[in-house]
């Protein structure tokens, strides 16, 4: 017999500790059984398996403890390797989540710890076996086929029909069952290598001859980062290494695939959510058996099960996305710095803006920081501040309608950016001037005109638009602000013979929709191209000269201490999609704000000067990155429940002399009542052990999320 450490993976019971159990044959690290915990059945990772000895016996014996036997073996092999099952229990303790929910991130769908499955779908393959006594010629044509390849059966009968059921019969083709997978395909460069600038060749230099494992390359939008990084990738897949490029966005990943495919001609491995769980869990096995040794994908994707890791990109990497909002609440870049040390390969943090944490470090020396002064092109676009006209125009001030009509007689083209959905965010009675609010949520509801629907865009809850106010009666009511929609539908009036492409969250709910969007405006089938943040990264279209950022003032004054930051980087960004080909570029920022610094420094594209000093007021705040952050947010039904443990833990900190904040209401959503304490400290190993000690010794009754490091103020 066997003793057998596992994970248990419980629906209601949330379990980080490792259970024991019995089999009466060794299983390996990695590998999922069934077994039975409180009468369920449930599903397991083993961690763990020595022999059940008489010493470990009579251990067993004296704690008083009976052992079960496992139900099933899962697995006929391990699923997670060594790296992995490591990896997990160390951002387990980092994030102060548990060791099951890391290796639920960890693996596709159809992998995943609470999953039964076994198989992908499967496909029938036709086997050449002997030559038959008699053939006819659609026979041979067929078994010629065979002698090379076995083929797919179903694509098979299409040409062959019922001659593939002769020859089966007379045992001249077998068949058999095999996952469905795609064919490898071997390294080819298609394209010549760019020819680096003297820029960039200095840049890749001190990259590969760094000590330092982490390496901030900051650089102004189209300054050539993203060269750099395909030639580490080509360097890498030269050696018979992989390379793992991360994108921020699911819409910036068709852009990188076609720039590596058009370098390559690798049939490049894909991994983001908007996959169906066969698909991701194909490109899984495909990162497996090496199928292509470079992997374009997004936050996810730094989970994925590399065995010869030589470079890991996080492209954009200021940006939220990187971190996951659910448990557990990771950051991809300290999941890729683990993996480096474990790999003994570099990682490359890129932006123009890079993340305050990121450029600090740089700056003190922790990590390497390599610069790129200018763009390839040497011409930033002109950048204007013009305050909006809401007399004249709700939308547009009367200089941006002009320059947008400049575009459609020059034929070139826009980016407009408004980091807002729907069509208002506010619907409000004329009468009693209460605004329309989620049932569930303590959140308005948005107008979508489209669809004549009032959204929450916290819970998903949606109710046909009305007429009437539900509060007083009063049957006028008015939409107020403005999102992509409203402003779709006011270039339409104003530019009825151009073409307005819109993408946002709402627009690219389908497959492979952000490809198509950005494919049509990269082919001039429009003329505008309107969205949220999404189309601020990473677009490189020569025939776009106007970036337009509309309503950045609602970032700026926003009370989150990294609002302003977040501005500056929407204003770079975007600024940055202008003129990066051989035409001039023109960039507006429509803001009543003209004076405040992060505007003035983002028309000077002065980073290192915004830095300086924005950094003076997160010293006089200790915001980070002068001091760590741990959010702690108990959720329950019961609004006094949630907030009297609230009261309860601030207490218990406070005893223990750390450094708390709160508790702060953060109203309800999805019908439940949500408190919040801050953490914050300089020691952060010190302040996870508090949470340890505070949080996970109690019988809270409310829901309790801890996040370490927080990006977000909600």
């Amino acid at each position: 017999m066997y003793l057998l450490d596992v994970y248990i993976e419980h629906k209601t019971i949330k379990l980080n500790t490792r259970f024991s159990y019995l089999y009466d044959e060794p299983i390996l690290r990695g590998t999922r059984v069934k077994v039975d915990f409180h009468h369920q059945a449930c599903v397991a990772m083993v961690v763990g398996c020595k022999a059940y000895d008489e010493d470990v016996q009579k251990e067993i014996l004296e704690k008083g403890f009976t052992l079960k036997n496992i139900l099933e073996v899962i697995d006929p092999f391990p699923i997670l390797n060594e790296e992995l099952l490591q990896l997990g229990e160390v951002i387990a303790l980092e994030t102060l989540s548990s060791v099951m929910a890391c290796y639920q991130s960890m693996l596709p769908k159809m992998l995943k710890p609470n999953s039964m499955a076994r198989l992908a779908r499967t496909e029938t393959m036709a086997h050449y076996e002997k030559e038959p006594l008699k053939t006819n010629d659609k026979q041979i044509q067929l078994l010629d086929l065979l002698k090379v390849r076995d083929i797919n059966i179903t694509e098979l009968r299409k040409s062959f029909g019922s001659s593939i059921n002769t020859l089966i019969k007379n045992g001249c083709i077998s068949t058999y069952d095999r996952e469905i997978s795609y064919a490898p395909k071997p390294f080819q460069q298609v394209l010549a290598s760019y020819e680096l600038s003297n820029a960039q060749t200095s840049a890749l230099e001190q990259i590969k001859s760094s000590s330092q494992q982490v390496i901030c390359l900051y650089g102004p939008t189209g300054s050539g980062k993203t060269e750099l990084y395909l030639k580490l990738a080509e360097e890498a897949m030269s050696k018979g290494k992989q390379a793992l490029i991360l994108v921020p966005e699911i819409s910036l990943t068709p852009l990188m695939i076609k720039r590596v495919q058009d370098r390559f001609g690798q049939d490049v491995i894909v991994y983001h959510s908007h996959l169906n769980d066969h698909e991701r869990y194909l490109q899984y096995q495909r990162v497996l058996s090496k199928e292509s040794l470079v992997v374009v994908g997004t936050r996810s994707a730094v989970w994925l099960p590399f065995d010869q890791l030589d470079v890991i990109v996080l492209d954009e990497e200021h940006d939220h996305s990187y971190k996951q909002e659910s448990t557990p609440r990771y950051h991809s870049r300290d999941v890729a710095i683990h993996r480096a040390k474990t790999f003994g390969c570099k990682v490359l943090l890129g932006s123009a803006t890079p993340s305050f944490e990121t450029y600090a470090r740089a700056l003190r020396g922790v990590y390497g920081l390599v610069q790129l002064p200018k763009r390839i092109s040497g011409i930033l676009p002109k950048v204007t501040v013009l305050p909006p006209d809401y007399r004249f125009n709700p939308i547009f001030s009367p200089k941006v309608i002009v320059a947008l009509q400049q575009r459609l007689d020059l034929h070139q083209q826009a980016l407009i950016l408004l980091n807002r959905r729907g069509y208002a965010p506010i619907y409000q009675c004329l009468q009693c001037f209460s605004s329309v609010s989620c049932p569930h949520c303590d959140r308005l509801l948005n107008v979508h005109k489209e669809s004549r629907l009032l959204k929450c865009h916290s819970c998903d809850y949606q109710t046909p638009l009305i007429h009437v106010c539900p509060v007083c009666g009063h049957d006028e009511l008015r939409m107020i602000g403005i999102g992509t929609q409203r402003v779709e539908a006011e270039l339409n009036r104003l530019f009825p013979h151009a073409k307005t492409l819109r993408m946002d969250s709402d627009s690219t709910t389908t497959k492979n929709a952000h490809e198509r969007l950005l494919s049509a405006f990269e082919n001039h089938e429009a003329d505008f191209l309107l969205g949220t943040q999404m189309i601020a990264k990473g677009l490189d279209i020569a025939n776009v000269t106007l970036s337009l950022v509309l309503d950045i003032d609602k970032s700026l004054l926003r009370t989150d201490y990294r609002s302003v930051e977040d501005a500056f980087d929407l204003m770079v960004q975007a600024a940055g999609r202008s003129g990066r080909g051989s035409l001039q570029g023109e960039v507006i920022f429509q803001s009543g704000l003209k004076d405040h610094y992060a505007i003035k420094l983002a028309i000077d594209h002065d980073y290192p000067a915004f830095f300086k000093k924005e950094m003076n007021y997160r010293k006089l705040g200790q915001n980070p990155p002068y001091a760590y952050l741990i959010y702690l947010t108990l959720n329950h039904k019961d609004e006094k429940i949630a907030q009297s443990e609230a009261f309860e833990l601030f207490e218990a900190f406070k005893e223990k002399a750390v450094d708390v904040l709160g508790p702060s209401d953060l109203g309800k959503l999805k019908d439940i009542s949500r408190f919040r304490l801050i953490l914050k400290g300089k020691d952060l190993d010190k302040l996870r052990k508090s949470v340890s000690e505070i949080c996970f010794s109690r019988s809270l009754k409310s829901e309790f999320i801890a996040d370490v490091n927080p990006m977000g103020d909600l």
